[in-house]
């Protein structure tokens, strides 16, 4: 039993070890195109972009044409034969307007897959901006746990020569238990957003996200009245108007009349109007032409009524999309504001603040001056600066993002 389980625990760490080793460093382009390509739901509203365009060519659904036989005596006594074919048309013009409404649905389902598009990219964007501040965050945490590791060490030594109580060697080892807490925290979020990349780009490869130094990211946006009009949600919307109004015209041809053109041959078999005798070997022709006039119409208008209504609800939520749109980059824009104006405070006056009090608590502790416990309260304080100001600017990047993608200047 011992033996299965080492032999399991040696498997699982092989893999991990195959599964580490095969992660690839992607750059932010390279993992847009590959998950432009491999996406799962960017291959679905493909797919779906591709069923509509099926569908086009099904405007034309002409009726089936009838071929019927008749046999008996249906002229007279004697048996007689005759069989008839008919079609019925539709005018052209309900043709054309079926056409129409079947373009609008295509047209739909290419930018419903433009959306999927830019919300993958942003998700993208996302995890990139992500690790790279977890792996800022990282290495202040790994700094910090070097700085604890070797402070324990001296605390243990001067605990053991009677210089300190166990307090302040009790406190130095759970801080740096508590670092050790942090940095395993952060390393599990970057193995989050590796699957999460993974699962985007789905190409079977594992990639870790390129990082270079953690800084601001460029802001270049544009933005103007005519920004929420190009955004793709507000064109998809536009676009469901349309094909919801295409689909009430389409409504409407259900109450223009249907044409039937039919042609009939049959035999006769004895004495004819014109006095002459026939005896089934000579056939007779005829031509007929038929009119479909919808007479119950009050389901016809009902329907029509319903898409009406439909162009109604599709028009308010166009409304309603922009509306949103607006609010939300007017929040962006405002939460940007006050957060780059909170950085540059932090950048002015605390960043410098924290390099001073740790230099100065580090050469004050080495000197005797202070205690572990002052220093440790010194030391967290010149973190917690630190970190603010990275949380600060993760924040700001992913403010960046946002109205990149709102205002559509990705």
């Amino acid at each position: 039993m011992i033996f299965k389980t080492r032999y399991i625990f040696v498997i699982h760490s092989l893999f991990l070890l195959s599964s580490l080793y095969s992660q690839e460093v992607i750059s932010l382009e390279r993992a847009i195109q590959i998950a432009d390509q491999n996406n799962m739901k960017l291959r679905s509203d493909a797919l779906m972009v591709k069923y509509q365009k099926a569908l086009v060519n099904t405007a034309y659904n002409i009726a089936p044409t009838q071929i019927n036989a008749e046999l008996g005596q249906f002229n007279s006594s004697y048996f007689d034969t005759g069989f008839g074919i008919s079609q019925t048309f539709s005018l052209p013009q309900v043709y054309r307007r079926h056409l129409e409404a079947k373009k609008q649905q295509v047209q739909m389902a290419d930018y419903y897959l433009k959306i999927s598009e830019a919300d993958i990219r942003q998700q993208v964007y996302q995890i990139f901006q992500e690790y790279s501040y977890l792996t800022a965050k990282e290495k202040l945490l790994t700094y910090q746990d070097s700085l604890f590791t070797v402070f324990v060490e001296k605390t243990s030594a001067r605990l053991r020569k009677g210089e300190s109580d166990i307090l302040e060697n009790t406190t130095a080892t759970q801080q740096k238990i508590n670092i050790s807490n942090q940095l395993a925290m952060v390393s599990g979020l970057k193995e989050y957003f590796i699957l999460e990349l993974e699962w985007l780009l789905n190409d079977g490869n594992v990639y870790v996200p390129e990082t270079t130094n953690f800084n601001v990211l460029k802001y270049n946006i544009f933005y103007d009245s005519l920004s929420i009009l190009k955004h793709p949600e507000i064109q998809a919307s536009v676009q469901e108007i349309n094909a919801a109004r295409s689909v009430t015209i389409a409504e409407k041809t259900v109450l223009l009349p249907e044409f039937t053109v039919g042609y009939k041959n049959l035999s006769i078999r004895g004495i004819g109007a014109d006095d002459r005798l026939y005896n089934g070997g000579d056939r007779f022709s005829s031509f007929q032409l038929g009119i479909g006039i919808p007479i119950f119409r009050r389901a016809i208008h009902s329907s029509i009524q319903a898409s009406k209504i439909m162009e109604e609800i599709k028009s308010g939520l166009y409304t309603s999309k922009v509306t949103e749109l607006r609010t939300k980059i007017s929040q962006k824009y405002a939460f940007y504001n006050q957060t780059l104006t909170r950085l540059l405070q932090y950048e002015q006056k605390a960043l410098a603040n924290a390099i001073v009090i740790r230099d100065v608590s580090e050469k004050q502790f080495s000197n005797g001056e202070i205690n572990y416990l002052e220093y440790v309260i010194l030391t967290n304080q010149a973190t917690m600066i630190e970190m603010e100001y990275l949380e600060l600017m993760r924040n700001l990047n992913m403010t960046i993002i946002d109205l990149h993608f709102l205002t559509n200047n990705y």
